[in-house]
């Protein structure tokens, strides 16, 4: 048994189209993306989410949808880039990083689809078929052996609780 720990998931905002000739891990943010990143940030703030752990794909679109969602929360700490948040990794290894931590930590992960849905169903023991950019899934964990997670929110351009 854990103590309480949250995780938000958050999908990357979205990603310049023109910038295929970098390949994939080159692909950077459009302005619109970087705004959606802003909003992210500030719903984030709004939500005085409580941050001990800020995780990263370590492709440029996520990183850069991190830079910004940090400097909306006027967060202090570094994003750590993590190998197991491509967008096809599997999403136990999250489970198994988070076991981890110390209990009651704040944990913020930026990552891709179909990653972020796929992590989500697995905490939430539900089928997840989407994640658009920006959007932030807030999760309770209250075990992770075995997992159990309460969503608390999301932030879909605008908070559904």
């Amino acid at each position: 048994m854990l103590a309480v720990m949250y995780l938000t998931l958050v999908r990357h905002g979205e990603a310049d189209a023109s910038t295929n000739s970098l390949g994939d891990a080159g692909r950077y943010l459009s302005a619109r993306g970087r705004e959606q990143a802003r909003a992210t940030g500030r719903a984030l703030r709004e939500r005085e989410v409580a941050l001990t752990h800020v995780w990263t794909s370590p492709l440029v679109r996520a990183v850069q949808t991190t830079e910004l969602i940090l400097a909306a929360l006027d967060h202090g700490g570094v994003a750590e880039t993590r190998d197991h948040l491509y967008p096809d990794s599997r999403p136990d290894a999250l489970v198994s990083a988070l076991a981890a931590l110390d209990p009651g930590a704040g944990v913020l992960v930026v990552s891709h689809m179909p990653y972020v849905a796929a992590a989500a169903g697995e905490l939430l023991g539900i089928y997840v078929s989407g994640f658009a950019t920006a959007n932030a899934f807030h999760l309770e964990l209250s075990s992770l052996a075995p997992v159990r997670a309460e969503l608390r929110w999301r932030w879909l351009g605008r908070f559904v609780d």
